[in-house]
């Protein structure tokens, strides 16, 4: 079966769309790339495991891609031609596509002394500085993921029941699973005054985060929130690159630091995995040598 190699990731990205939004953009980009690498029309049955060994060569030797993007595009891929193998349209076997290995650096913390110094550039009065704002606590308070952020809709957030604390349900975009979320009283402080504001915006969008006399689309992206942090980390003079998943990092480190454990920390990131928990615990050193000192001989 003939099927142009545009034509398939087009059809791809509309099946994606379906189930995550956030992620089908993201994929758009890279896999545009592929396209133009192995050429728009040609057939998509005509690519084999050589081609994508070598469009990931390229990437790194001629145009100087990092590790980590080569490998996040060969789980694209990988993903892409399953969809494809699965319609029997390609040949090609999504085992011969294998993420390159490497040694990831240190990801970047944000501590509860960072928040507050980036909390405190904003001013609260002015609209797009609540929002920024509301944003830096939602991700903090909750662990959040960016994409997660951007998709939530008011509808999601629930009134305060029997206890003090808001929550909300998010769709968690690896498991595709709603789980539960919960904010602070100060978090929920600053969604209440956003919200008389948010509400009163004519605007078509029920996404909780909009930008408001947007002509082309109100929605806030990753990309829009990326550019935020990094600009509010630099006003407030961190001597660090923050970005979003830096504040899931931060959550997880400040709850082992104040005692919590594994599986604490696997039920407010929502983990699918134990796995993943237990990887912060070996990056939290204060709290790895303190239970490792427990057991050893004197």
């Amino acid at each position: 079966m003939f099927m142009q190699i545009d034509k398939a990731i087009e059809i791809y990205l509309d099946w994606k769309s379906t189930h995550t939004l956030i992620a089908s953009e993201r994929y758009k980009v890279r896999l545009m790339h592929f396209a133009q690498f192995a050429g728009l029309t040609g057939s998509l049955l005509e690519i084999s495991g050589d081609d994508i060994v070598q469009y990931h060569r390229r990437m790194e030797k001629s145009e100087g891609y990092s590790l980590n993007t080569i490998a996040y595009s060969a789980r694209i891929l990988k993903n892409f031609f399953e969809f494809w193998r699965g319609r029997g349209v390609t040949t090609l076997n999504p085992k011969e596509i294998i993420p390159v290995r490497f040694i990831a650096a240190d990801k970047m913390v944000v501590s509860k002394s960072d928040l507050e110094d980036m909390s405190d550039v904003l001013d609260e009065r002015i609209f797009e500085d609540l929002t920024k704002k509301l944003v830096l606590h939602l991700l903090w308070d909750t662990g959040m993921r960016v994409s997660e952020l951007c998709e939530l809709q008011i509808a999601d957030i629930q009134d305060k029941a029997k206890g003090k604390y808001r929550t909300a349900k998010v769709r968690t975009r690896k498991s595709m699973r709603y789980n539960l979320v919960v904010w602070g009283e100060k978090t929920d402080k600053l969604l209440t005054k956003y919200l008389a504001i948010r509400l009163s915006k004519s605007v078509d969008s029920d996404r909780l985060l909009i930008v408001p006399n947007k002509k082309d689309s109100n929605r806030i992206s990753t990309r829009t929130i990326q550019r935020w942090i990094k600009s509010i980390g630099e006003e407030a003079m961190l001597d660090k690159h923050i970005t979003p998943h830096s504040f899931r990092h931060g959550k997880a480190h400040y709850m082992l630091d104040s005692g919590a454990n594994v599986r604490d920390v696997q039920a407010i990131l929502r983990h699918v995995s134990p796995q993943s928990s237990f990887h912060y615990m070996q990056l939290n050193q204060e709290k790895y040598v303190s239970i490792a000192s427990k057991y050893m001989t004197s």
